[in-house]
């Protein structure tokens, strides 16, 4: 008895430590539903949304019942798969408490601020009082639509498209092709496909224009948008037409590129768009036949030159060739599961020729030989790197008098103007496919403005922005300097006289 005594009495020690912890632990239960239930009757919220006019903006509404006055309200959002939030405080009426209203517009109609239409946005509302209390409203998910007009969807998969009007079964049709393309390059890209993609189908072009990134006016008269990709958002924008399957499985494609390279990736433009024209359920031989031309002129691109578009369209066109033949060799050739690995070795942030080594074994320059040996053209030899020139003594400079003819004095004046330098676009269009009757030169065949104008289509993720047709090459501001000097000589000359 008298052994058993200390472990009796250590027994009824922890027994009354275990209840003192209970009735500690009951009592800070008590507490915190207490607070709970006084926040509750402190700060009510009746009702919130957000509403969109897009494409000027969006509106958020709150609107709260208290007694207390409230020292701010923020909304918080997140756009779509961006990775970051962006918050707004709302205006506040308190004069009609314990009612309180709250609202906020957050425009949108400027390139820095644009959300394409169809973008699913995250939001919620923080409420702090007098007392310095918040409260938070539970998030909400909220499609950011077109408020142009009444919506309609149909959802296959992961994809949905957004019409309007009596075009249903082409909403179908373009449904079902983006599921097969997104069945297809989720493979080639090892990409995962399971996020969402939501395609908004508008009906004409006059429709389109208000819809896409603010361009300039200029611009908007030269283009005709028929596609448009958002990858942080995961949206597409399609004009319906007859090559609205073309163009969503294409711009579907750089979502999935983007999405496998990752934000650290860097992925050159031949590769890029090669692998979006892979996905295109609905190919043009126009590149084939530019490619074929440029073959056999010896006008092909460097595809380690090929980090943005030519200004040239029939060069476009040609790049456009080579990295749709480029991608088809590789994947042929070396089978889709490099081709994902490569897309993932360039997300790791390494450049392109030190990525084709580590998947493939060979750098750019190697790859550009092997490629071109497949499609039969001429070998690429570097030029001979040779010791650098002496420079030249300055010239003693020529005065010539203002009276000579045109073309010797823009001739002259040309070489001493900077040649105008237009931003270069970032992708090219989607080209009608050519008469099997045309020329051979696809300069010829493919010169016409409406061919041109027709199939010109951009994304935003820097990918697909179509030239417009000519060049400039600055001899236009040659030729105002020359007008000018003519001008002065001849206004020197009478005062002589």
């Amino acid at each position: 008895m008298i052994a058993n005594f200390p472990y009796i009495a250590l027994s009824r020690t922890k027994l009354l430590a275990l209840i003192a912890i209970a009735v500690l632990a009951i009592g800070v239960g008590a507490t915190a539903t207490t607070v709970s239930a006084q926040d509750t009757e402190v700060v009510k919220v009746i009702s919130f949304s957000a509403e969109s006019q897009f494409p000027e903006g969006m509106t958020f509404k709150l609107d709260i019942e208290t007694d207390l006055r409230i020292d701010d309200v923020r909304v918080t959002f997140e756009i779509g798969q961006r990775g970051t939030t962006t918050y707004s405080y709302l205006e506040l009426d308190q004069t009609t408490r314990p009612l309180v209203n709250g609202e906020l517009f957050h425009r949108t109609n400027s390139r820095d601020r644009y959300i394409p239409p169809g973008t699913i946005i995250k939001y919620w509302f923080e409420i702090t009082d007098e007392n310095g209390d918040s409260h938070l409203t539970d998030p909400v998910n909220w499609r950011y639509d077109d408020a142009r007009f009444e919506w309609e969807e149909v959802t296959l998969g992961a994809v949905t498209i957004l019409y309007h009007g009596p075009v249903r079964v082409r909403a179908e049709r373009l449904a079902e092709a983006a599921v097969e393309s997104l069945d297809l390059m989720g493979r080639v890209t090892g990409s995962e496909t399971e996020t969402p993609i939501i395609m908004t189908l508008y009906n004409n072009n006059a429709e389109m224009i208000e819809a896409v990134v603010a361009r300039s006016l200029a611009t908007s008269r030269e283009l005709i948008t028929e596609g448009q990709a958002f990858d942080s958002e995961s949206v597409v924008l399609v004009l319906a037409g007859r090559s609205d399957i073309g163009t969503a499985t294409h711009e579907m494609t750089h979502i999935l590129v983007a999405r496998a390279a990752g934000s650290s990736g860097s992925v050159p433009l031949w590769l890029n768009e090669g692998l979006a024209e892979y996905g295109n359920l609905d190919k043009t031989v126009s590149y084939e036949r530019f490619l074929e031309w440029a073959i056999g002129t010896d006008r092909l691109i460097l595809l380690k030159s090929l980090r943005s578009f030519p200004g040239d369209p029939n060069l476009t066109l040609v790049a456009y060739g080579q990295g749709r033949s480029a991608v088809e060799f590789m994947i042929e050739e070396y089978g889709e599961a490099k081709m994902g690995e490569l897309l993932s070795t360039l997300g790791t942030g390494i450049g392109i020729s030190d990525a084709l080594d580590v998947v493939y074994g060979f750098d750019i320059d190697e790859f550009e030989n092997i490629w071109r040996d497949s499609i039969g053209a001429d070998e690429y030899i570097p030029p001979t790197p040779g010791p650098s020139p002496t420079p030249a003594a300055e010239p003693t400079p020529a005065y010539k008098l203002l009276t000579l003819p045109p073309e010797s004095s823009s001739s002259e004046l040309a070489e001493n103007v900077e040649p105008t330098e237009l931003p270069e676009p970032t992708a090219a269009p989607v080209v009608p496919d050519a008469p099997e009757d045309e020329a051979d030169d696809p300069v010829e065949a493919e010169a016409s403005d409406n061919a041109v104008e027709e199939s010109e289509h951009e994304t935003s993720s820097g990918t697909c922005s179509a030239p417009s047709t000519g060049s400039v090459d600055g001899t236009a501001g040659a030729w105002l300097l020359a007008i000018v000097g003519l001008a002065a000589g001849n206004r020197y000359r009478t005062r002589k006289r």
